[in-house]
């Protein structure tokens, strides 16, 4: 036989050896791939984002509301001052005073839970605070307004309110969950009424908890929940509701610089939403306790200076006179420890766990002083309505608003780097003059005008020269943060 004959046989069986063995590989592996347990599959299909919300959708929707406000403002001319003039008088007589009046709506949203076999609304404070008619709308196209309706109250400090539905018959609810069951990357859905598309979805995770460096005013005692679920204009007050179809807060704020979302929400725990509902439907009001102290957080330099040994502490800046910080031996340079063994580590930890404690309640607190630490038994007082523990740094206030510069980190918030003059409203008192004339929180002053006078204000400076020279009857210009301008007349009390 021929020698070249046979080695070219032979190369020919080793190549179909060869290509064989590798096919037979494929094939194996293909088989393996296909044979995946189960569990893999369900992890592979999630991974792939097919993920679905729909039963939870479909068991909590029918609970969440929209809530429109309607209010009517009533103003002065901004030209009545520019003509009540002796000058224009004196040729065309006594100029008519004339109120103009402005239609203001907004919407906001909520939801329905049931509290001792009665069902009610929990919504944002902000969302019924200006309303003068409110009008609620349920999945099921029935509306509700006027006399079918019943404020139970606001909380200012947690933005919590509470409504109720006199004759609506048997309501879906939504059931509370607990935020301490809650943890940081767990998924929640945002439902509410966005830009008044009713019944909008939004999914994300839980991106911290406890966040209380940022608030809507100095009052709120909330350790809100953040999450990267879009929260937009008009989700105020819908629920925030966990993978058990559970609601663990109600959505109150965003942060953005241009008016939308970020990624970035915050809704306050439904545990205090509760706690916030039990005391209204009760007592009609929220009963908070009161020390009576100006506290500041620690500083490196005051922990060297005092060769302080601890870590975390609150400073204790004044103590106010006939208080029962002060009847029980508090005093000016105390650094606070603990009150009743819970760690304070910084002023908002301290202010919500005072607010949390009932009036007339004893409670432990152990300070630091002079290089040792004592304890003082205090009987809590009955926080006085608007009392606050301090003002803000830089902050004025003037006919019932609180105003802080544009550069503060609150305005900055609301604001961004469009805030470049003027002063920001950060709060409005209940009853004051502001309030009554319908003075918006979260605006900016721009301008004051009076008789015969008119002063642009530029920063928190020209605010405090307009107190010295200015007395209601007056006229603000406001900027809104919608990009919107309001004029505001203040009359005299």
């Amino acid at each position: 036989m021929n020698k070249k004959l046979i080695v070219y046989g032979a190369s020919f069986v080793a190549v179909v050896a060869i290509v064989g063995f590798f096919v037979g590989v494929i094939t194996a592996a293909s088989f393996s791939l296909n044979a995946k347990p189960e569990s893999e599959k369900v992890e592979t299909y999630a991974a792939a984002g097919k993920i679905s919300f729909a039963p939870i959708v479909d068991k909590t929707s029918t609970a969440v509301v929209s809530i429109e406000g309607e209010r009517t403002v009533v103003y002065r001319s901004p030209y009545y001052d520019f003509f009540d003039d002796p000058f224009f008088r004196r040729f065309f007589g006594e100029v008519p005073r004339k109120n103009l009046e402005q239609e203001q709506k907004w919407l906001g949203s909520g939801f329905i839970v049931e509290y001792k076999g009665k069902d009610y609304i929990l919504t944002n404070n902000h969302v019924v605070k200006d309303a003068q008619q409110l009008t609620v709308s349920l999945s099921d196209e029935r509306k509700f307004s006027g006399n079918d309706l019943e404020v139970i109250g606001r909380d200012p400090e947690t933005e919590v309110a509470v409504i109720r539905i006199k004759k609506g018959g048997d309501l879906p609810d939504i059931t509370p969950g607990s935020v301490e069951d809650l943890k940081v990357g767990d998924w929640v859905i945002a439902i509410g009424n966005p830009f008044g598309l009713f019944g909008t979805v939004t999914a994300g995770v839980v991106s911290a908890k406890g966040r209380s460096e940022v608030s809507l005013s100095r009052n709120i005692y909330a350790d809100f929940i953040q999450t990267d679920a879009a929260i937009n204009q008009g989700n105020s007050g819908g629920p925030l509701i966990n993978s058990e179809g559970k609601v663990v807060g109600v959505n109150t704020m965003i942060v953005s610089q241009t008016g939308g979302n970020i990624g970035i929400g915050f809704a306050v725990p439904i545990d205090i939403a509760m706690d916030v509902l039990q005391s209204l439907v009760e007592t009609g009001t929220v009963e908070r306790g009161y020390l009576g102290i100006v506290p500041e957080n620690l500083s490196q330099e005051i922990k060297k200076a005092l060769n302080y040994p601890y870590e975390k502490g609150v400073y204790v800046m004044r103590v106010e006179e006939e208080t029962p910080a002060a009847e029980a031996g508090l005093a000016e340079g105390d650094i606070i420890l603990t009150i009743d063994n819970k760690k304070i580590e910084d002023v908002n930890i301290l202010r919500k766990l005072i607010a949390s404690k009932s009036p007339n309640a004893k409670v432990e607190v152990t300070v630091w002083r002079n290089g040792g630490e004592k304890t003082l038994t205090v009987k809590m007082g009955k926080r006085p309505a608007g009392e606050v523990s301090s003002r803000p740094m830089g902050g004025e206030e003037w006919l019932g608003m609180l105003m802080l510069p544009a550069t503060s980190k609150e305005a900055e918030s609301i604001w961004g780097d469009k805030a470049e003059n003027g002063v920001f409203v950060s709060e409005v008192k209940e009853g004051s003059l502001a309030d009554k004339a319908g003075v918006i929180e979260k605006s900016l002053i721009t301008l004051v005008q009076a008789k015969n006078r008119s002063m642009k204000i530029n920063d928190i400076e020209d605010i405090k020269i307009a107190k010295k020279d200015f007395n209601p009857p007056l006229v603000l210009l406001l900027n809104l943060p919608d990009g919107s301008i309001r004029v505001i007349s203040i009359g005299e009390s």
